[in-house]
């Protein structure tokens, strides 16, 4: 017991918070207790154990597993657990006795709703895999746990449903999973980067998620989740670039109210990517389709600008990232009043100063409110850096160049793939049925399939009695 004790203590390097103790029981038989205080606490096992007269039974009922080297009591050690040394015996016990204060279940604040569920993941992987299995009460959801990295040993989890989720899917995210190095894993985006199908594209091709909802919502879609210890979060795959359009909520309203909110998130998403530079590419070349009282009023508004309107353009887009940017870090109770009153204050101070005229300051604002209705933050991330590229085509190009960047756009978005399913699906390839539960929410009752883009083993959601 005391080589183990010691070979143990040389794997954590002395660390001062190793807890050990030993304890006397029947036939004077001495355990070995090792525990790190920093993250277990095992007082209230220790004190019924005590009072236990068949000590050694009590322990192997209570027991997590069975640890057969010092490696593995050292991995059970810094996961939380509690160790439990046998004299004369060539295996030891471990039991979970993890005690580290996380938040309480609250709504995500970056995936607000007004109906359905308001629960949001934690930074305890136990608790988010349990309101996962709260949401989704079925012997068929499927936990695989693995280790991650030398030094960190992260836990990984990946969750499916068996008999509805393709198993090709499942077992490339395996393999995947298996080939990453890094030893840094401390958020699920760390991992996003590593088992992408393109490591250079803007566009994600996973989804994130602290929704448990939303998480079960995919598991019975067929998608494969992951999730890491520590994060209060999900990766979700394969994804592709509708449904960063939809959200949970959409089949908590009536089925024509979330096709009109997905129609306008829709329209929302080509305002924000293509009216800036369809803006300046009709004023700069193309200002013959305008009405003529149309284009008096702007000319006469840009008359005391001394720059072309790209750069007039471009420069009040930059300082709306930057009041969007500064409104999230700082403080909450300022964040908002900043952007809000720092945009106003910097528009109408440019406005009669004569930097920018007054329709590029509508045209902004517009643009980056309609920025706001993207639900996916990675997805509206990659939008609003893309837009500055799309000015740019425009301004130098006029409607050439307009389409230039269209064509180019689409083409990358084609060549896409997420864990082999098309980025575009259901539009590219089209896929008839798919497609109309994708700008439109399809009602409940005629929703009797799967998306079969996923591959799914079993299509049907419901029969008829």
């Amino acid at each position: 017991m005391q080589a183990s004790i010691d070979a143990i203590k040389a794997n954590l390097c002395d660390t001062e918070d190793l807890i050990i103790k030993k304890i006397q029981i029947e036939n004077n038989e001495g355990i070995g207790i090792l525990y790190l205080g920093s993250i277990a606490d095992p007082t209230d096992l220790l004190t019924k154990l005590v009072a236990l007269p068949e000590v050694k039974k009590q322990l192997e009922i209570r027991a997590k597993n069975r640890v057969g080297s010092i490696e593995e009591a050292v991995e059970e050690l810094i996961t939380g657990c509690t160790i439990f040394l046998l004299e004369n015996a060539t295996e030891a016990l471990s039991v979970d006795t993890v005690s580290v204060n996380t938040r309480s279940v609250t709504e995500p604040d970056s995936e607000v709703t007004i109906k359905g569920p308001h629960d949001g993941f934690n930074e305890s992987l136990g608790n988010n895999i349990a309101l996962i299995r709260f949401h989704c009460p079925s012997s068929r959801l499927k936990v695989e746990f693995k280790k991650l990295g030398s030094y960190t040993k992260n836990t990984i989890a990946i969750l499916s449903i068996q008999g509805i989720v393709n198993d090709k899917i499942l077992q490339e995210v395996h393999n995947r999973i298996s080939t990453v190095p890094f030893e840094e894993i401390l958020d699920v985006n760390y991992l996003e980067e590593w088992l992408t199908d393109n490591k250079f594209t803007i566009f994600p091709l996973m989804e994130t998620s602290e929704r448990p909802d939303r998480v079960t919502g995919a598991l019975l879609e067929g998608r494969v989740v992951i999730m890491l210890n520590a994060v209060p979060g999900a990766l979700i795959v394969p994804f592709v670039f509708f449904q960063s359009l939809q959200v949970s909520e959409d089949y908590y309203w009536p089925y024509y109210i979330s096709s009109i909110l997905r129609l306008i998130r829709l329209f929302c998403v080509f305002v924000t990517l293509f009216l800036p530079a369809f803006y300046i590419a009709t004023v700069t070349y193309h200002h013959e389709f305008l009405p003529t009282s149309f284009l008096m009023s702007m000319v006469q508004g840009r008359e005391p600008v001394p720059y072309p309107t790209i750069i007039e353009v471009l420069m009040m887009e930059g300082i709306f990232e930057i009041l969007r940017e500064a409104g999230i870090r700082l403080p909450r109770q300022v964040g908002s009043a900043v952007s809000i009153v720092g945009g106003l204050v910097l528009g109408q101070a440019a406005v009669q100063a004569g930097i920018v005229s007054p329709a590029t300051v509508i045209l902004v604002a517009f643009t980056g409110i309609c920025s706001f209705t993207l639900p996916a933050t990675s997805t509206a991330y990659a939008i609003r850096f893309l837009r500055f590229l799309v000015i740019l085509l425009a301004g130098a190009l006029g409607y050439v160049g307009l389409m230039a960047g269209t064509i180019f756009l689409f083409t990358h978005l084609t060549s896409l793939r997420s864990f082999g399913v098309p980025y575009l699906s259901p539009l590219a390839p089209f896929n008839l049925f798919d497609s109309t539960d994708t700008f439109i929410r399809r009602p409940l009752p005629l929703n009797k399939k799967r998306p079969s883009l996923f591959r799914t083993k079993d299509l049907i959601r419901f029969r008829k009695k």
